[in-house]
């Protein structure tokens, strides 16, 4: 059908929508809904929805729990030494929150999409949304950590889970327990649908345990259900102990951001990014566009956050999100604020080069 096509090109960001309003996003005030609320999203994943008219929002919701400090590092995630299901950041009760906004700064709340009583026990974080037309559903795409003693014993067994749903607010109902990746024990994650693609072929980025954290780039299956693991890979792209990549496309050329590990890490994880003319490579290191201070690059990073997802704006920017932990004022983790940045290209480059990000307190944008 039209809504269906005109759904999906505005997801991958080929259709420019009129702009219409010029809005104001704040990188220093928390963000509220409609009704005040503070919005509880985190680690997910912006799009235009043409079937809904309006942006969607998908993230973690981590309820309120009180941000934690402990004294073995990582330090600010000491819920991975606590007993499974308890600790800050890392309880079994987290939800994917869905808001929906006509303009990027107007949010309403939707609900949790993937409620806990409808999925396997256990500790969810960092969802990603697709919608497949083909199909006509979405796709959530999240971490999944069964339950064990505690989080780092259940590491080594970490995997994706993949839930679908026919509508935009759910809820999804898992279809893949477990994905089939090449490196067992997946980390953070992100997902993409290749625009240059007539067959919509879709494809996994993720760092893993079993491979200490090494970035890597696989295939989906035809239906975004599943990966192809060995079948369709990249092998190692990064270096180790590098985590939460970020991958999109931008006139033909792809761009993979990712950055140390940094569990819920208060001093940001920088932005390193890499270019490559086709999702499965070849890939080539370009720079880190959030590189920490000074000579020796022991300084403080000018935006202390962690890579979460590029929005493609109908505007034709395209929006640098982050997550920065531990910033919220009420110690609350549900509360952590998130980086937005329009990113700036050098076109005259081949390919096409990002510029170093700085810190704005705020920005604003055509809608």
């Amino acid at each position: 059908t039209m809504t269906t096509a005109c759904r999906f090109v505005f997801m991958l960001g080929l259709v420019s929508r009129s702009l219409t309003a010029k809005v104001t996003v704040s990188n220093v005030e928390p963000r509220t809904d409609v009704n005040g609320q503070l919005m509880d999203i985190h680690d997910g994943n912006v799009f235009w929805d043409a079937a809904e008219g309006s942006w969607l929002w998908y993230g973690m919701g981590y309820t309120n729990c009180t941000l934690e400090t402990g004294v073995i590092p990582p330090r600010d995630c000491p819920g991975i030494y606590r007993k499974f299901g308890e600790g800050c950041g890392f309880r079994a009760d987290h939800q994917v929150n869905l808001y929906s906004s006509p303009d990027l700064v107007t949010w309403t709340y939707l609900g949790d999409v993937y409620p806990q009583g409808g999925r396997p026990e256990g500790i969810y974080f960092r969802p990603k949304v697709l919608y497949n037309p083909k199909a006509e559903e979405y796709v959530l795409w999240i971490n999944y950590l069964p339950p064990a003693f505690n989080p780092l014993k259940s590491y080594p067994d970490a995997t994706f889970a993949v839930a679908t749903s026919k509508t935009a607010a759910g809820p999804f109902e898992v279809v893949t327990p477990s994905v089939n990746i090449a490196n067992p024990g997946g980390g953070d994650f992100t997902v993409m649908v290749d625009p240059n693609s007539d067959e919509g072929t879709a494809y996994l980025a993720y760092d893993a345990w079993s491979n200490s954290h090494s970035v890597v780039i696989e295939q989906l299956t035809d239906d975004w259900h599943n990966s192809l693991g060995n079948v369709s890979t990249t092998g190692s792209l990064s270096e180790e102990k590098n985590e939460a990549p970020i991958l999109f496309e931008r006139k033909g050329t792809y761009y993979l951001l990712y950055g140390h590990t940094c569990c819920f890490c208060r001093q940001g994880s920088g932005a390193i990014v890499m270019t490559a003319p086709h999702p499965l490579g070849p890939w080539t290191l370009a720079d880190d566009i959030n590189p920490p201070s000074g000579l020796l690059g022991y300084g403080e990073r000018a935006i202390k956050a962690q890579c979460n997802f590029v929005i493609q704006a109908s505007n034709g920017q395209y929006l640098y999100t982050g997550d920065l932990w531990t910033t919220a004022a009420d110690k609350l983790k549900s509360h952590d604020l998130q980086y937005w940045y329009p990113l700036e290209f050098d076109d005259s480059t081949e390919p096409p080069t990002i510029q170093q990000m700085g810190w704005v307190d705020s920005f604003e944008m055509d809608v």
